[in-house]
């Protein structure tokens, strides 16, 4: 079995992994494609950095990381159903917007 500090660092490098493809990704989208066709990429790389500071230094249950996380979910989900039609989209959305509610009322 691997120790907590391996697994600690290796979820650490898979996140700054996952942000870096997610950012060359978008790079290339919108040398190809144009901005347009990169928004769901832009929000993308947004949900990453937010994942990458919950691991990196606040903390996953941490409820101002988990609004901030809901609040990319369903920017994601919009873009995504709005620039593919994706049904998945409104799936994205409504759980975000779900998860901000009730993160919401916590914070208040």
């Amino acid at each position: 079995m691997l120790s907590d500090s391996t697994v600690t660092l290796l979820t650490k490098l898979l996140v700054v992994g996952l942000l870096a493809v997610s950012l060359v990704s978008t790079v290339l989208t919108v040398r190809e494609a144009g901005p347009v066709a990169a928004l769901p990429g832009l929000v993308g790389v947004y949900v990453t950095l937010v994942l990458a500071v919950g691991v990196l230094v606040t903390g996953l249950l941490d409820p101002r990381f988990q609004v901030a996380f809901a609040l990319g979910l369903t920017a994601f989900g919009v873009s995504m159903y709005v620039t593919e039609s994706a049904l998945v989209g409104v799936l994205f959305a409504v759980v975000g917007l779900f998860t901000l509610g009730t993160k919401g009322r916590e914070l208040a």
